[in-house]
C-alpha cells in the first residue's frame, strides 16, 4: 500500500491547490462586490472613508478575509481516503483500482490480495502531474472584471452627501486644524514675548490665564475661546508692561539720559569720543571708548600733552557730573505742578523724608499720584547717585594721572567707572527690551483682535487697521480712544426707509435747590478779599489738567469718561487763558 499512499498524498495536495484557486476566485469577487457597496454608500451618504489610509485598510481587510475564507473552505472540504482514491482513479483512468484496493486492503482473501497487488502496480505507473494538471480556474476573469467595475465606479460616482455627514466632518476637521494653528501661533507668540522679557530681566507672573487649566471644563476649546483667552492675557500683560515703563527703573534710566544730555564738551582732548557717547546716552560705546583710553595709557602711546588734556577733561567732566548730581529742577517742576510753592518744592526735592511727610499731608493728590511722585523722587535720587559716583571716579582718575599715565589708584578708579557704565548700559538695554516687549504685545493683541473681529487673516494687523472700519454716523465728543465710529446694524438701511420730519424746541425747566448734590457750577466775579488766595487760578488749572492727563494716559479713568474729563479741563484752560488776557475788574462787580 506504500505506493498507493504516496500517489494519493501527492494528488491530495494538488487537488487542494486547485480547489483553493477556484474558491479564492469566488471569495475575491465577493470582496470586490462588498467594496463596491461601501463605495456607493460612501459617495451617497458621505460616510467619510478617507483616501488613501482608510480605503487601503479596507482593501487589505477584504483581501485578507477572502484569502482566509478560501483557505478555510478548501481545507474543510478537501477529499480524503476513498473519496480521494476515487478522484485519482477517475482522473488517471485507473478504473476504480485504487479505490477498490482501499476498500479491501484489510481482507485476507486471495482476490483481495490480488486487487491490492494490481493497484500497487498501476500506482507505480501513475504520473500525478499529467493526471492532475495545475490549470487556472475558469472563474479567474470574474474577480478581475469586478476590480475593473470598481475602478469605473470610483471615478464615475459623484459625492452626493445626502445626510450631510461629509460636510460636518470636513467642518470639524477644519476646526481642529484651526485650533492646532491657533495654539501653535499662541505658542510662538509666547516664546517671543518670553525671550524679550528675559532680555529685560523681568519675571512677570501671568496676570490673565485662560478660564481653566488642562482638563477643566472651562478650558478654551474653540479657536475663538483660545484667542479671547490670549487677548485677555496680553491685555493684562500690556497694562503691566506699561506700568513698568512708567516705574522707578524707567524713570531712573530717563533721568540719567536727561542728565547726560546736559554735559558740555570739556575742551579738546583724547576724551572727545567718550564725552559724545555720554551725551548721546550710549553707555556701551562710552565703555568701549574708556577701554580704548585704558589701552593707550597702558601702552604709553599718548604724548604728555594728550595726557595733560585728558587730565583736564576728566576734571571738568567730574565737576559737571557733580553739579548734575545736585540738580533737582525736573523734580522741583513736578512738585510745583502738584501744588507746592517754588521754595517749598526746592526744599523738599533735597529731603526725601520731609517730602514723604509733605505728600502724605497733601489732600488734593490721590494715592496713585503720591506713589508716582515718590517713584520720581527715588529715581532722581538714584540717578543723582550714579552721576555722583561717575564724578568721584573721574575725579580720582584726574588726580592720579601723571606723565607716566595712571597709577594704581587711577586704574582702580577707571575700573570703577567702567563698572558704572556697564550697569547703566545694562539698565538701558533692559528698558529697550521692555519697550520691545510692550510693542510686541501690542502687535500680537492687534492681530488677535483683528482675527476675533472676523478678518480671517493670518497676517499682522495694526491698531490703525482696526480703528475707523465703521464710519456710519458721528459723535459729539471725539476724545475717546475707542476704535471705529458709532456703527450701524448688520442689516444696513432698508431701501424703503425714509427720514421722518422732526423739530426740536429747547426749553429750560424751572427748578429749585432742595439740598441735593451740586452737579454744576460757574465762576462769578465778585469782591476779592486780599490775603486769602494762595495761588493763581491758572496755576491750579494747569496742575489739575496735567494730573487729569496722566490719569487718562495711565488708564486710571474709565474709557467712557475720557471725553468728559478732557472737555471739563479744556473749558477751564480756556477760561484761564481768557483771565490772563482780560484784566480783572477792580472793586465790586455786578456779580456776572
Amino acid at each position: 500500500m506504500t505506493e498507493i499512499q504516496r500517489v494519493l498524498k501527492r494528488a491530495g495536495w494538488r487537488l487542494l491547490v486547485l480547489d483553493l484557486m477556484r474558491t479564492l476566485a469566488v471569495t475575491l469577487t465577493a470582496a470586490v462586490v462588498a467594496l463596491m457597496g461601501v463605495l456607493v454608500a460612501e459617495r451617497i451618504f458621505g460616510l467619510g472613508v478617507r483616501w488613501p489610509g482608510e480605503w487601503l485598510r479596507l482593501w487589505a481587510i477584504a483581501a485578507g478575509l477572502a484569502i482566509v475564507a478560501a483557505l478555510g473552505w478548501s481545507v474543510a472540504r478537501r477529499a480524503r481516503g476513498v473519496a480521494l482514491a476515487r478522484e485519482v482513479d477517475e482522473r488517471a483512468d485507473l478504473r476504480e483500482s485504487l479505490s477498490t484496493a482501499m476498500c479491501v486492503e484489510r481482507s485476507e482473501d486471495a482476490w483481495a490480495r490480488l486487487v491490492v497487488e494490481t493497484a500497487r502496480e498501476r500506482a507505480r505507473r501513475v504520473d500525478v502531474r499529467r493526471a492532475i494538471p495545475m490549470v487556472p480556474p475558469r472563474l479567474w476573469p470574474v474577480p478581475l472584471g469586478a476590480v475593473l467595475v470598481l475602478a469605473i465606479l470610483w471615478f464615475s460616482i459623484p459625492t452626493l452627501d445626502v445626510l450631510g455627514l461629509l460636510r460636518q466632518r470636513e467642518a470639524e476637521a477644519a476646526r481642529e486644524r484651526e485650533i492646532v494653528e491657533v495654539k501653535a501661533e499662541v505658542k510662538r507668540n509666547d516664546e517671543k514675548l518670553q525671550e524679550l522679557m528675559k532680555q529685560a530681566r523681568v519675571d512677570l507672573k501671568e496676570e490673565a490665564k485662560g478660564e481653566g487649566e488642562a482638563g477643566d471644563p472651562k478650558t478654551p476649546q474653540t479657536p475663538e475661546e483660545i484667542r479671547r483667552s490670549e487677548i485677555k492675557k496680553l491685555t493684562s500683560l500690556q497694562d503691566r508692561l506699561k506700568e513698568m515703563k512708567g516705574g522707578e527703573k524707567a524713570q531712573e534710566a530717563q533721568a540719567i539720559k536727561q542728565a547726560m544730555k546736559q554735559l558740555k564738551q570739556p575742551g579738546p582732548g583724547p576724551l572727545d569720543e567718550l564725552t559724545k557717547s555720554l551725551q548721546r546716552g550710549d553707555f556701551g560705546k562710552a565703555q568701549q571708548d574708556l577701554e580704548e583710553l585704558s589701552k593707550r595709557l597702558a601702552t604709553n602711546s599718548m604724548t604728555p600733552e594728550d595726557k595733560a588734556k585728558a587730565q583736564e577733561q576728566l576734571k571738568r567732566l567730574s565737576e559737571q557730573l557733580e553739579k548734575l548730581a545736585q540738580d533737582r529742577q525736573d523734580l522741583e517742576k513736578k512738585l510745583e505742578q502738584a501744588g507746592l510753592g517754588k521754595e517749598q518744592a526746592s526744599k523738599l526735592a533735597r529731603d526725601p523724608e520731609a517730602l514723604k511727610k509733605a505728600l502724605e499731608a497733601m489732600k488734593n493728590l490721590s494715592e496713585e499720584q503720591k506713589q508716582q511722585l515718590t517713584k520720581a523722587v527715588q529715581a532722581q535720587m538714584k540717578a543723582g547717585r550714579k552721576c555722583e559716583g561717575m564724578s568721584d571716579e573721574m575725579g580720582k582718575m584726574a588726580r592720579n594721572m601723571g606723565k607716566n599715565g595712571l597709577n594704581q589708584d587711577g586704574s582702580e578708579a577707571m575700573q570703577g567707572l567702567s563698572g558704572q557704565l556697564s550697569e547703566m548700559e545694562m539698565l538701558d538695554k533692559e528698558m529697550e527690551a521692555l519697550d520691545a516687549a510692550s510693542k510686541e504685545a501690542g502687535k500680537q493683541l492687534a492681530r488677535l483682535a483683528g482675527q476675533c473681529a472676523g478678518t480671517g487673516q493670518g497676517g499682522e494687523l495694526q491698531m490703525s487697521d482696526i480703528r475707523g472700519q465703521w464710519k456710519e454716523g458721528e459723535t459729539q465728543d471725539k476724545f475717546g480712544g475707542g476704535s471705529g465710529g458709532p456703527g450701524v446694524s448688520g442689516g444696513g438701511r432698508s431701501p424703503d426707509e425714509v427720514d421722518s420730519a422732526v423739530s426740536i424746541e429747547k426749553k429750560m425747566s424751572q427748578s429749585k435747590n432742595t439740598g441735593g448734590p451740586i452737579v454744576g457750577s460757574r465762576l462769578v466775579y465778585g469782591d476779592q478779599v486780599r490775603g486769602e488766595s494762595v495761588r493763581e487760578f491758572s496755576q491750579v488749572v494747569e496742575a489739575g489738567s496735567k494730573a487729569a492727563t496722566e490719569a487718562v494716559e495711565t488708564m486710571q479713568v474709565r474709557r467712557e469718561l475720557h471725553g468728559v474729563v478732557k472737555h471739563y479741563f479744556g473749558r477751564l484752560e480756556a477760561r484761564a487763558r481768557d483771565q490772563k488776557q482780560t484784566p480783572k475788574p477792580e472793586g465790586k462787580s455786578d456779580g456776572k
